[in-house]
C-alpha cells in the first residue's frame, strides 16, 4: 500500500481561474489547447465564477475549434432549437401524460427576432420537428419524471428552496427523454439535471445541451447493466492497488459495493457536505483526463516503462509488448477514473473496516462518517491509486514498496 503523503493535496490543488483559462484559446476565441484545459480541470477543479463558461467546453456545448463568432451562432441556434423542442413536447404530448406534469408549460413571451434570427428560427424549427416522437414509449418515462421531481437533491447540505419552480427541470427532463428514446429517463437523472441548471443559473438551453452531452457520453451510469459492470470491476481493482484492504473486506464479508452503486450512479453527487465539493468532484471526473486510453495515462505508462528499463540498465526497449498486455488488462477492468475515486473513498474509510468486529459494525461506522470526507483528499488519493494501478500493470514492483510520488502526470 502506498504511503500517505501529507502534501499530496497541496501539490495537486489549484482551481482553474479566468486568467489561466484564457491561455487555452487563440486570438479568435478557439480552444486550441483542449488537453491542457482538461488537465487543469482534473488537477484542481474550476473556480465557481468561471464554471458556467468553462462547462460549455467541458460538456460539448461548444466544439473546441469554433471561433468566438461561430460560438455566438451556436448559442443562438441551440436556444431556438431547445425552445422548439419544448414547444413540440407540450403540443404533441397526450393529455393523459401532460396532466401528470403541471410544470411543463413555459408561459414565455416570445421576443421579436432579428432578420438573422428568423433564418435560424426556420432552420431550428425544422430540426426540432424532424425526429419522430414515440409517446407510447414515453408513458413510463413521464410517470417516473413526475414521481422523481419532488425527490430532487437540490443542494447537498440544504433542503429544497421555498417556492421552487419545477418548470425548467421538468422541461429539460421531458425534452431529453423524448429526443433520446434509446436512453429515456432513469431515476437519478433529476439530480444531475438540477446540477446543470444550478450551474447555468437556470438558463435552460445551456443546461440542456450540456446535460445531454454528459448523459450520452456517460449513459452507462443510468443503466443497470452499466453500473453492474463497473461494480464488478471494483474488487479486482482494490485487490491490485491495496491487497491488505481487499483481504480485510473479504474477511468481514462486507458488501461495500452496495455503497459504490450510489456513488457511481450519481457521480458522487451526495457524498460531500458542500455543494461546491460535489461540483468539483463531478467536473474532475468528467474531465476524462486520466483514465483508460487517455493521452495522460498512455504517457504515464510510457514514463513508468522507461524508468523500469533504466533501472535494469537497458538502453532501449519496446513498449509495444507491455502496452499490449496492459490494454488487454484494461479491456477486462475498464479503469475509468470514477472507479479510483470509489477506491479512494473506501481506503479513507479503512479504519471503519479494521476496527470493526463484523460486517454490521463496519457498515454502521461508514454510514456515520458519510459526508465527512474532504474532496481534495479523495481526488488526490484517487490519482495516486491510479498511478499504483499503472505500476502494477507494468509489473514494476509490489505495491508495498512503490514510491508513487516520483511519477507525475506529464504534459
Amino acid at each position: 500500500m502506498m504511503t500517505n503523503n501529507n502534501n499530496i493535496e497541496d501539490q495537486r490543488w489549484k482551481l482553474l481561474d479566468k486568467e489561466r483559462f484564457q491561455t487555452f484559446f487563440d486570438s479568435d476565441g478557439r480552444l486550441v489547447k483542449e488537453h491542457e484545459f482538461r488537465k487543469a480541470v482534473f488537477k484542481g477543479g474550476i473556480n465557481s465564477n468561471l464554471r458556467p463558461q468553462a462547462w460549455k467546453y467541458l460538456f460539448g456545448f461548444y466544439p473546441p475549434l469554433l471561433s468566438k463568432t461561430e460560438q455566438e451562432t451556436i448559442d443562438v441556434e441551440r436556444k431556438l432549437c431547445y425552445d422548439f423542442m419544448c414547444e413540440r413536447c407540450e403540443k404533441e404530448m397526450p393529455e393523459e401524460l401532460r396532466s401528470q406534469l403541471s410544470h411543463l408549460s413555459a408561459n414565455k413571451v416570445k421576443e421579436p427576432l432579428s432578420p438573422n434570427e428568423i433564418f435560424f428560427s426556420i432552420q431550428q424549427r425544422i430540426e426540432a420537428y424532424k425526429p419522430k416522437l414515440n409517446w407510447n414509449e414515453m408513458d413510463r418515462h413521464v410517470r417516473l419524471i413526475a414521481k422523481d421531481l419532488h425527490r430532487t437533491d437540490f443542494i447537498s447540505s440544504e433542503k429544497r428552496p421555498d417556492n421552487y419552480n419545477y418548470g425548467p427541470l421538468t422541461r429539460l427532463l421531458v425534452a431529453f427523454a423524448s429526443y433520446h428514446p434509446n436512453i429515456g429517463y432513469s431515476q437519478g437523472m433529476n439530480d444531475m439535471a438540477h446540477c446543470f441548471l444550478h450551474v447555468f443559473s437556470f438558463n435552460e438551453h445551456e443546461a440542456y445541451f450540456c446535460f445531454a452531452y454528459y448523459i450520452t457520453q456517460s449513459g452507462e451510469h443510468f443503466t443497470e447493466k452499466g453500473i453492474a459492470h463497473k461494480i464488478k470491476q471494483l474488487p479486482k481493482l482494490v485487490e491490485i492497488v491495496d491487497q491488505l484492504l481487499y483481504d480485510r473486506i473479504l474477511s468481514l464479508n462486507v458488501e461495500l459495493w452496495t455503497f459504490c452503486h450510489r456513488w457511481l450512479f450519481l457521480c458522487f453527487r451526495r457524498e460531500f457536505a458542500e455543494e461546491e465539493d460535489t461540483l468539483i468532484c463531478f467536473e474532475v471526473v468528467c474531465s476524462h483526463f486520466l483514465e483508460e486510453n487517455s493521452l495522460a495515462a498512455e504517457r504515464l505508462l510510457h514514463d513508468i516503462q522507461l524508468r523500469r528499463a533504466e533501472q535494469k540498465g537497458i538502453s532501449s526497449y519496446s513498449s509495444s509488448i507491455s502496452m499490449e498486455g496492459h490494454s488487454k488488462s484494461n479491456e477486462e477492468l475498464g479503469c475509468s477514473f470514477d472507479l479510483f475515486v470509489c477506491i479512494a473513498m473506501i481506503s479513507l474509510f479503512r479504519s471503519c473496516l479494521f476496527d470493526a468486529n463484523d460486517e454490521l459494525e463496519a457498515l454502521e461506522a461508514i454510514q456515520q462518517r458519510q459526508k465527512t470526507l474532504d474532496v481534495r483528499q479523495v481526488l488526490s488519493l484517487a490519482e495516486q491509486l491510479f498511478k499504483i494501478y499503472c505500476l502494477q500493470m507494468t509489473s514494476m514492483t509490489a505495491p508495498s514498496t512503490i514510491e508513487t510520488s516520483s511519477y507525475e502526470i506529464i504534459d
